[in-house]
């Protein structure tokens, strides 16, 4: 058996409580190769001495740019729950890649499951590099919402994004996810931190670590793929 998150290491997920889990297929049938070479970060400098990186920071500008690219993109705010089946059936958003390199908090609502095709692709690819060098699963807490659902999230959590206007959640696009960092050892911090900095660089993806709901808030562009 592998080890894995559990549940009793996390902090409450932001989303209300389901009983259901999603089947985990086996990873190779979830994978694929993202478009370019896999950049794999250094962990150790030549003294054998771990380097952490320093936490990925977000901004308000970075928010801006993000609604702008969406909007560029053409992609619309998921406003309520049949406007996400209509997305589901249509194909824009798609499952969540769950295998034994990623998981998904169990207290995440079935219908939440989703998220763009690009995201599920970065998920995938992310996954299976951290699981072949660490042997361990990673935890998605947080995937697509609808903008009915930010706003009674905006009613109980201070720290959420709007749900509307030039820095709105890009959860509503259905392109963001948040990683669990609960139950992550510090060179996974740091394996993960170096993984995604150069995707930050080439514009692929936008990165916050939030430390109230300890998690990687990431943003995939579209043009990931």
């Amino acid at each position: 058996s592998f080890p894995t998150r559990r549940s009793s290491d996390l902090k409450p997920a932001l989303e209300d409580v389901t009983g259901a889990r999603s089947p985990k297929p086996a990873l190779e049938d979830v994978t694929e190769e993202a478009a370019n070479p896999v950049i794999l970060p250094t962990l150790y400098n030549k003294r054998g001495r771990l380097i952490v990186p320093p936490p990925l920071k977000g901004s308000h500008e970075i928010l801006i740019r993000q609604n702008v690219v969406a909007d560029r993109d053409g992609l619309d705010r998921i406003q309520n729950d049949d406007d996400l089946e209509q997305m589901r059936v249509q194909h824009l958003l798609v499952a969540l890649p769950v295998s034994r390199a990623l998981d998904v908090d169990e207290r995440l609502p079935a219908d939440r499951r989703y998220t763009r095709p690009w995201t599920a692709q970065f998920l995938a690819t992310l996954a299976r590099v951290h699981y072949a060098r660490f042997h361990t699963s990673l935890q998605v807490n947080s995937a697509v919402r609808t903008v009915e659902f930010q706003q009674r999230l905006l009613r109980t959590n201070g720290n959420a994004a709007p749900a509307e206007g030039e820095t709105a959640s890009p959860h509503l696009t259905g392109q963001a996810v948040d990683l669990a960092k609960h139950g992550l050892s510090r060179t996974e911090i740091a394996w993960l931190r170096g993984y995604l900095l150069p995707l930050i660089q080439q514009g692929r993806i936008d990165v916050e670590e939030e430390f109230q709901q300890s998690c990687f808030h990431i943003r995939v562009y579209k043009r990931y793929m």
